[in-house]
């Protein structure tokens, strides 16, 4: 009886925390914009984070090029999946594209979004605010990962009546909650050169790889990233987490 006391013990140190967590994922990537500059990229990063999540055991739901409705009504479709998980869930919410800050709020750009003052991004763009108190829940754990610190999107368009400056602004992480940015708060972040931005390549190969806790993880994507730019992009994390947590389900096949 000793033994298998001494067994199951070991059994459940292999296993962790870690594995009792169901995981779910929004990953959105908009990159044809018509009203603002088109991205490379994004539509690209989105894939390739919606193939590394699914390696790591999450339920993923890809989005790419949508429009406001689509958006928000995916962020409710995911809120409620997340929620019925209850302190079980790992939620994963991704977006690369343009984003904005404005009145020092954060603003993420669908695709349809035609904005022609200041006064119109709240009505036509998805507030990081509002998706992030959508996904939380203070007994789960909760990431927003945001490749959208780009420089001003609207900064060379004559008609456009506003200057919301470059990058985004820093928000407050919630319980259990990690928010990881491309770049600091007001900086610019690289849509990258080849397939993939270097902030999301970096993310693809630290969860690929580690399986490391997450802030550690992250910790590696900032060196990694800064690196890559030779220092041009630092990434930027803030985290409230009170349990330890990787990315990736040490039961997910490998």
């Amino acid at each position: 009886m000793r033994f298998l006391a001494v067994f199951l013990f070991f059994i459940a140190l292999s296993v962790g925390p870690s594995a009792a967590h169901e995981r779910f994922a929004l990953v959105i990537g908009n990159a044809g914009y018509t009203s603002v500059p088109a991205l490379d990229n994004p539509v690209n990063d989105a894939r390739l984070m919606s193939d590394e999540l699914r390696g790591a055991g999450f339920e993923v739901t890809t989005l790419t090029d949508v429009s406001l409705d689509e958006m928000t009504g995916e962020v409710d479709t995911f809120s409620s999946k997340v929620r019925a998980a209850g302190s079980e869930a790992l939620a994963v919410f991704y977006f690369a594209g343009h984003g904005v800050r404005s009145d020092g709020f954060n603003y993420l750009l669908p695709l349809d979004v035609n904005i022609q003052s200041e006064a119109d991004i709240a009505g036509q763009a998805v507030p990081a605010e509002w998706v992030l108190d959508r996904i939380h829940t203070p007994q789960a754990v909760s990431v927003m990962i945001l490749d959208a610190c780009r420089d001003n999107p609207f900064g060379g368009q004559a008609d456009v009546n506003l200057d919301v400056g470059d990058g985004l602004a820093r928000m407050t992480a919630r319980t259990n909650n990690l928010i990881a940015y491309a770049t600091g708060p007001g900086e610019v972040a690289l849509d990258g050169t080849g397939t993939n931005s270097p902030y999301t390549a970096a993310i693809a190969r630290a969860i690929r790889t580690s399986g490391r806790p997450l802030e550690q993880m992250f910790e590696e994507v900032r060196t990694d990233v800064i690196s890559e730019t030779d220092g041009i992009q630092t990434p930027w994390a803030r985290s409230s987490l009170n349990i330890t947590i990787g990315m990736k389900d040490p039961t997910a096949s490998q």
